[in-house]
């Protein structure tokens, strides 16, 4: 048998309020109460302030003027987007390319193929002392001439870079030149580049009177191109 404790917790029932309630009513069921319209009001705005409180956020949308979005403050900003590097024009290099050639060419033939690949493939020279330097070795006598009328005008304005070997080449081209076109030119410009001991004698210049001259070397055969004598010549 069980035992009940005795510190149990007694509920006490006051019987005049239960019987006030139950009496007058069948089967002591309570009456049911229809809520007012303000009751339902309440309830309604206490419905939607709960719905408010625990939906979702959205964040405002920012007002459109004259069909443009106006930014707000918390987008986020724009993506930086980098322009692509400049690509080189590949005639540009082509052309570079070639010209090193001719540059770099040693010998009358190579300096000869490096110049007529240069100009086959439409391409002009610069008005440079060392490009046309080398145009002197060509093996055709018209290049020859093109070359020394370049130069004739590059050094009306400015000092001979390579003196010796410009005038040991010309002194070669006076020598052994086939056209007497080409030996005239020749000598010309080897002449007013003598004509003052800094070369700076513009072409069309007479050369004074006193200046020496000098003397092409005889029986020297074109180089067939490795320039040592240039060289010495430079040094």
């Amino acid at each position: 048998m069980r035992r009940i404790r005795k510190d149990a917790t007694k509920v006490w029932h006051n019987p005049e309020i239960h019987g006030s309630l139950h009496r007058g009513q069948p089967g002591g069921v309570l009456p049911r109460v229809a809520p007012s319209g303000e009751d339902r009001r309440t309830a309604n705005q206490h419905r939607a302030a709960l719905e408010a409180l625990f939906a979702p956020r959205k964040d405002p949308e920012a007002p459109v003027e004259s069909g443009t979005r106006v930014k707000t403050g918390r987008e986020a900003p724009g993506r930086i987007v980098l322009s692509p590097p400049p690509q080189s024009d590949p005639h540009a290099v082509e052309r570079q390319k070639l010209l090193g050639r001719v540059l770099t060419a040693t010998g009358r033939p190579a300096i000869s193929k490096a110049t007529n690949d240069f100009l086959k493939a439409g391409h002009t020279f610069p008005q440079e002392q060392d490009v046309y330097l080398q145009l002197l070795e060509h093996t055709d006598e018209e290049r020859i001439q093109e070359a020394i009328e370049a130069l004739s005008g590059i050094l009306a304005g400015e000092l001979p870079k390579r003196r010796a070997v410009l005038e040991s080449r010309l002194r070669r081209i006076e020598e052994f030149a086939e056209e007497s076109r080409t030996r005239d030119a020749a000598s010309r410009l080897r002449k007013h580049l003598g004509g003052s001991p800094s070369g700076r004698g513009k072409i069309g210049e007479s050369v004074p009177a006193s200046g020496a001259s000098l003397q092409p070397i005889a029986g020297a055969p074109l180089p067939a191109g490795n320039g040592s004598s240039e060289a010495r010549e430079e040094q």
